[in-house]
């Protein structure tokens, strides 16, 4: 039998039938140690562990797990005691309507497998991991539990040791202990793992919240023992250059992550305490190329028209977190060339663009956006870039400087591109200047994803395709959704795309703005110089299998 095996072993084919027929056969004649003889066969260079592992999990019709550090949910951690994950060499890598997927050393071992549907309450899909991989993921796991359980219990009896000390004083100890310092490190660096775009720590009655904001949605990331809060904030806030004798009023600042990740921080006092917001500004992934942007070619043909034409403003709406400052400065980078002069005023400077001048708003200073932009104004620029038009007089300035040969980028808040001639007109910009100033307006929203990993065909409602127009007899194919998998961790979308919407101001349309037409008229106008309406966009990108209509819906609905 071993004269015959070694036969196979030097006849192995690289092929996957051949790898899976040759393992089966190995296994049968080794029916009660199928893992040495993985490891067996992998010793001898004739296959891979992970890919012995692989072939078994297929043999067995279970799922196969590789536990890598992404792909695992850092809030199911503490769905097993420690000491019984320990025991039983498990990882829990997902879950979903009731049911615990559980990597196990041993996938035959039964009694573990009772045990933990008898500890947490909820059936068992075994899932299939080499033996290193549990190993790590149980290292890394126990690291992280115990190092913040640690640095928790170490901050709490600092507590209890300090109450004789004046508050002021104690604060300030608390602020540099070391194991507040690892403690907001550590939260920062498992959100930053996560691909959170937002921190959140908020008091609670019962605790300190942290919570994170991935791909749009809020997940609880810990929960901590209130005692901390007051410490966790003050650190925060000595972080990011605040005030930490100052609570009764807001505060921002930043926190440098690295030479490409910063924070963005919020301080806001409530009834409870004070709640710090970090927003994460990573440039690490941002590519200023506007073939990245996502826009579909006609979108992205009428964008171009417009930033490209030698005078006049062009804006970016949307809500807080709608990606307009990436498009903004895709723009700003098309335009920089070595014969342009531009200029820049943002609160705060986001990215950092070389052979542009960009300057920081700073109210202590006086320098707010309207007196940056006149200062700016006499600096001989060609493309002036503005972060956010706020007021009037930031408005109104925009404007001018768009009639008087500058080409005008910058950010408003509305509902949608045509809402902004009203908002504009609002702000007291009489409509005959308006009209001539303008050239486009791109409105876009963020939508989540579809995991391209786990996506799988699907027929939207009836009701939902009505809400986009769509004839449900004669719907068109092509619509997908993700079931969850290990690399969207169970969620079924991984990551976020921007649909648009992009008015190009015909001069037909200029010349309604001008004399106030109705707006009817302006519907009508916009839409023969190619405005399609942004629900339209993701009608489009939903039936190329990039998102779904329910996400669509939820961002782009203007009733």
């Amino acid at each position: 039998m071993a004269d015959a095996r070694g036969d196979l072993i030097g006849a192995l084919a690289v092929s996957i039938d051949e790898d899976r027929r040759f393992l089966e056969m190995s296994l049968r004649d080794c029916p009660a140690g199928e893992a040495a003889q993985i490891e067996k066969l992998a010793s001898l260079g004739m296959i891979t562990v992970e890919r012995g592992y692989k072939l078994w999990a297929e043999m067995l019709g279970l799922p196969f797990h590789s536990l890598d550090e992404r792909s695992l949910d850092s809030r199911l951690r503490h769905k097993l005691p420690v000491e019984l994950a320990n025991r039983h060499n498990a990882v829990v890598v997902g879950q979903e309507d009731g049911i615990l997927s559980v990597a196990l050393k041993n996938p035959f071992d039964l009694l573990a497998v009772d045990e933990i549907q008898e500890v947490t309450g909820m059936s068992v899909q075994m899932v299939l991991a080499t033996p290193k991989s549990i190993a790590t993921a149980l290292e890394r796991q126990h690291k992280g539990s115990s190092g913040i359980e640690g640095l928790i219990q170490r901050l709490l009896k600092s507590e209890i040791d300090s109450q004789s000390v004046s508050d002021a004083d104690k604060l300030r100890r608390m602020v540099g202990d070391d194991a507040v310092v690892k403690l907001v490190d550590h939260l920062i660096e498992e959100a930053m793992r996560a691909r959170a775009s937002d921190i959140h720590v908020e008091p609670q009655r019962d605790g300190l919240r942290v919570r994170i904001r991935v791909d749009g949605d809020l997940d609880t990331l810990y929960t901590l023992p209130p005692g901390l809060h007051r410490a966790v904030v003050a650190r925060i806030k000595v972080s990011s250059g605040m005030d930490i004798g100052e609570s009764r009023k807001p505060q921002d600042g930043r926190i440098a992550v690295s030479d490409k990740v910063e924070l963005r921080v919020s301080v806001l006092p409530s009834v409870l305490g004070e709640k710090a917001v970090m927003r994460v500004l990573d440039r690490t992934g941002v590519t200023l190329d506007p073939n990245k942007l996502e826009m579909s070619a006609h979108n992205l043909k009428l964008f171009q028209h417009g930033y490209s034409a030698p005078n006049g403003m062009c804006l970016l709406t949307g809500p807080t977190g709608s990606g307009k400052t990436t498009t903004l400065y895709t723009a700003m980078a098309a335009l920089n060339q070595p014969e342009s002069n531009l200029v820049s005023v943002e609160d705060p400077v986001e990215y950092e663009l070389a052979g542009t001048t960009q300057v920081q708003v700073d109210v202590k200073a006086e320098r707010t956006f309207a007196k940056a932009l006149r200062s700016i104004l006499r600096q001989d620029p060609d493309v002036v870039m503005i972060g956010e038009i706020r007021d009037a007089e930031t408005a109104s300035i925009a404007v001018q400087a768009a009639l008087t040969g500058h080409m005008v980028l910058s950010t408003l808040h509305t509902n949608d591109a045509l809402s902004t001639i009203h908002r504009l007109c609002d702000m007291d910009i009489a409509p005959y200047l308006l009209g001539p100033a303008l050239r486009c307006i791109v409105g876009q929203r963020l939508v989540p994803r579809i995991c391209p990993e786990c996506a799988v065909p699907t027929t939207p409602s009836a009701d939902m395709l009505k809400e986009f127009g769509v004839d449900p007899t004669n719907a068109p194919k092509g619509f997908m959704v993700g079931k969850g998998c290990q690399s969207c961790r169970n969620r079924g979308k991984r990551g976020r795309l921007a649909i648009h919407e992009v008015l190009y101001v015909s001069p037909a349309l200029a010349a309604a703005i001008s004399r106030r037409a109705p707006e009817h008229e302006l519907h009508q106008l916009a839409a023969e110089a190619g405005y399609r309406r942004m629900m339209q966009d993701g009608l489009e990108k939903a039936q190329r299998g990039m998102v779904t209509l329910e996400d669509v819906l939820a961002v782009a609905r203007v009733d």
